[in-house]
């Protein structure tokens, strides 16, 4: 992206145990359901939002590595002009928010080491100022 453009993430006030930064909420999400608290709405829209992220985007392989481990400090970026994508999260932040997780979003323009990117995202390992110039 061209210097000044935007980054956004949405993330819950937990700090992830892999990238030591606030958790995303896909992970979130992941939580919920694992715990079978969901509502038959929020089950019925999760899977809707689960099945249109399988089809629109890309779970980067650069996350793991050839080991098949997680890169531990890589975490993901919305490009501010994946504006479907970000609606999408929205209604993830809702469930989220349904259930007393306080969801915000966060942006940057200076995200990290990119380590992969597509039409809709980036990953990045972040530099030791990223959150720090939100």
């Amino acid at each position: 992206m061209a210097g000044g453009d935007k980054y956004l993430r949405f993330v819950i006030y937990a700090i992830d145990e892999n990238s030591l930064v606030e958790q995303g909420i896909f992970a979130a999400m992941g939580m919920l359901e694992e715990n079978n608290v969901l509502y038959p709405y929020e089950e019925k829209l999760q899977k809707e939002l689960s099945k249109w992220f399988g089809k629109n985007l890309v779970v980067p392989g650069v996350i793991r590595n050839k080991y098949g481990s997680v890169t531990p400090k890589a975490i993901s970026w919305f490009k501010d002009s994946a504006q479907k994508h970000i609606s999408k999260m929205r209604s993830y932040a809702q469930i989220l928010e349904n259930h007393e997780y306080r969801v915000k979003q966060i942006k940057t323009d200076r995200p990290g080491k990119i380590i992969y990117e597509d039409d809709h995202q980036i990953s990045a390992i972040p530099f030791k100022d990223t959150f720090n110039k939100q």
